[in-house]
Order: structure tokens, then sequence, then C-alpha cells
């Protein structure tokens, strides 16, 4: 009697721990747009969606992970989860009456969604200055009942305090120029931290693409106490212009990352740093 007694109250809580566990995991879903802020909405006419816009703070110019959710404008509460998006961003520049226009480098969001929503980035080479402005146009497939169309966005694009892009020419024969972008540590520490950059190309004013065929070197230094730091490794490319390694601060205060870009055994360009305070 006392085992079956045992068994019984055994398999009461593991019935209760069960039960806690699928309502606790109902309670606390996954909020892909925990932390970020919503920068545009709207409507995509001819794909019958309404868009919006999520980034974690204003668009900068430096490297943006923007968030895009879509919503049946039918019904908005069904989102859209089956999509094609491209992200089509251009800076008009007007010099008397001379225009000229360009775009930037861009990550467009996989057709099917994360979590229903669409992650993908922009790399804004310029902020919005006088005489030139940006606008974000962004086209949309959907898929569902296989219908496009496309949402505009004037934006604003803001220049930080802190430079996280730079924009250079490479001393090769082709002369190609080259955008880097510091992706992270986006909130660093004292210790090991990821670092990663990406790399892209200007084919044409409006073909950014990235590049996979550099390497990149790291030197952290801190210019007010005159060292550096140990057991850094460079970053290591690791497709669509992504190139991820580690950083070592050994305190707090302002770094600086110098970097080398190379073509093998070549350098592109050593005058590339970044500054980064903890």
């Amino acid at each position: 009697m006392k085992l079956n007694i045992s068994l019984i109250i055994c398999s009461l809580t593991l019935s209760f721990l069960i039960s806690s566990c699928k309502k606790g995991d109902e309670i606390n879903p996954v909020n892909p747009l925990e932390g970020l802020l919503k920068l545009k909405e709207g409507y995509v006419i001819g794909a019958s969606a309404k868009i919006e816009v999520w980034g974690e703070k204003n668009f900068f110019t430096g490297f943006n992970n923007l968030t895009v959710v879509l919503y049946d404008s039918l019904n908005l509460k069904e989102k859209i989860t089956d999509a094609h998006i491209e992200f089509e961003p251009v800076m008009t520049m007007v010099s008397g009456a001379m225009v000229m226009k360009h775009s930037t480098p861009v990550e467009n969001p996989d057709q099917v969604s994360v979590n229903d929503v669409f992650p993908g980035a922009i790399a804004f080479v310029m902020p919005t200055a006088m005489g030139g402005s940006w606008k974000l146009s962004v086209h949309v497939h959907n898929h569902k009942i296989d219908k496009e169309g496309e949402a505009e966005f004037e934006i604003i694009v803001d220049n930080p305090a802190t430079p996280v892009l730079s924009v250079f020419t490479s001393q090769s024969p082709d002369s190609s120029k080259l955008v880097l972008s510091l992706v992270k540590p986006t909130a660093p520490k004292v210790g090991m931290n990821d670092i990663e950059f990406t790399l892209h190309r200007k084919l044409s004013m409006m073909e950014w693409p990235a590049d996979n065929t550099y390497s990149i070197e790291i030197i952290p230094e801190m210019p007010s106490m005159g060292h550096g730091s140990p057991n850094n490794i460079n970053p290591v490319n690791t497709g669509n212009g992504h190139y991820k390694g580690k950083v070592n601060f050994t305190m707090t205060g302002e770094w600086r990352i110098n970097i080398a870009v190379k073509k093998g055994d070549a350098v592109i360009s050593k005058n590339a740093s970044f500054n980064i305070t903890l």
C-alpha cells in the first residue's frame, strides 16, 4: 500500500510539473520585437499587406539590424509569414542643377519568417544631410496570395557620435571602394567579446554586394594607457560578407580597434579603426 501511495504521489507531481511547463511556455512566448522600436509602418499596395519596420534605434550611419512584420491588410490580427522582401534604400543628393542617386549595402530577409517576423539589415553609408535625403522602399511579394507591391518611406539617417562604419578605397589594381561596418560588440564588457564586421564592395551606384574575398586583422589598443591586449582572434569570413572573431578588453575605458584589411598577402587598407568604450 505504501508503495502504491508513493507511485501515486510521484505521478501527480510529474503531471503537475509537465502542466506547469506547458502553462509557462504559453505565458512567456518568444517576443522577437522586445527591446525594439517601431520605426515605420504603412500599407503595401498590391500585396494586401500592412508593413512595420522595427529597429534597435532610429536609422543611423552604420549596420542597422531591422525587423519587418507583415500583416494581412484585411485581417490585421493575421501575420504574413511567407513572403519575399527586398529593401531598396536610395539617397538623392541635389547640388544646383545636378541630381545624384545612390544606394547602400543591404541584407534582405529570408523568405520564411523567424518567430513570425523577417530579420534583415541595411548598412547606411552616410547620414541625411543638407541637399540629400533618404527614401526606403520595401518590395513585398506576398506568397499566400501570389501578389506583390511596394511601400515607400521618407527616413532620417542619423550620424552616431562614435562612428561604426568606414568607407575607403582599396589600395589594389581595381581600386575598389569598400564599406566596413562594425556589427558587434554592442554591449562590450571586460574580458573576451565577440567581434563582428561586414564588408561590402561598391559595384555601382546602386549595387553594393557583400564580399567574402578579403581577410581582416585586428589590433586593439588603449591609447590612454599605452597598451594592447592578448589572445585576440582575427575575424574570419562566415559568409554573406560577415567576418567574426574575438577581442579581449582587459579593463574599462576607451579602446581603439585598429584594422588591417588584406587581399591574400597584400594589405588593402590599414587606416580603418573603431573606438569602443566600456
